[in-house]
């Protein structure tokens, strides 16, 4: 690309850091961004499925249904985390106990981090829209949501390693080397039809135990991930 070529911020940013090798980042704003965090720490994440068909009286063709959560707390600077979690039992709709330990996971305070907030906050609002008695609770939940996707998003944070993707799945190996390539499931999309398969398919126990634990670990990458990359842009600036 010849130097007096026209590209906007965000390409001459990507430019500069392939040329370089070295990552973009605006430390103040990162900082800013660090600054409003409160703890305990709350690290989220949600799977869901979708069916043309509705599944389930009262939604809708494609309609998300949640049906696991991950969550990981970090209560103090330097802590470990401590991972929450849940996985729909059986074949009825499971919004209504998803709801219920939800609510019971999140500490009454703190930071709640997710990666890309208006995936988390709309399923939350769409639950509370059918279980009334949560939407007060949802409410004050969304006003804590902190979306972890921002400073990647907007490329206050850029590394060439992320080949102009601000998605988890090229954020996190970029900056910590981890990535998902070791895991038996490695994206959503495949979590969610493994998890409808061997729910409402027939599937031995051993199977169905199986993949399971497999779904677990891998919204658990998502959460723990998450942790990894606060702790790499608390690191990095610090320095």
């Amino acid at each position: 690309i010849p130097d007096d070529y026209p590209l906007s911020a965000k390409q001459e940013i990507q430019r500069q850091t392939i040329t370089t090798g070295n990552p973009h980042v605006n430390k103040s704003a990162i900082q800013t961004f660090l600054n409003q965090l409160e703890y305990p720490l709350h690290f989220l994440d949600f799977e869901t499925f979708s069916a043309a068909i509705p599944i389930f009286d009262g939604t809708k063709p494609y309609a998300q249904i949640p049906f696991q959560f991950s969550l990981h707390i970090v209560w103090k600077v330097g802590e470990k985390p401590e991972r929450r979690k849940f996985l729909a039992e059986g074949r009825n709709d499971p919004r209504a106990e998803f709801m219920r330990r939800l609510k019971l996971a999140i500490e009454p305070t703190g930071s709640i981090l997710v990666f890309n907030a208006t995936f988390e906050k709309q399923r939350m609002k769409e639950c509370a829209e059918l279980l009334h008695e949560h939407e007060k609770w949802v409410s004050a939940v969304n006003g804590r949501i902190v979306d972890l996707l921002n400073p990647f998003k907007v490329f206050n944070f850029y590394h060439p390693d992320q080949n102009g993707s601000a998605s988890m799945k090229w954020v996190l190996p970029a900056l910590t080397g981890k990535d998902y390539s070791k895991l038996e499931i490695q994206e959503g999309g495949a979590a969610s039809r493994e998890f409808i398969r061997v729910t409402l398919g027939d599937v031995s126990e051993s199977e169905r135990k199986q993949v399971r634990k497999a779904v677990e670990t891998y919204c658990g990458q998502d959460t723990e991930g998450m942790v990894w990359i606060l702790d790499f842009l608390e690191k990095f600036i610090s320095f």
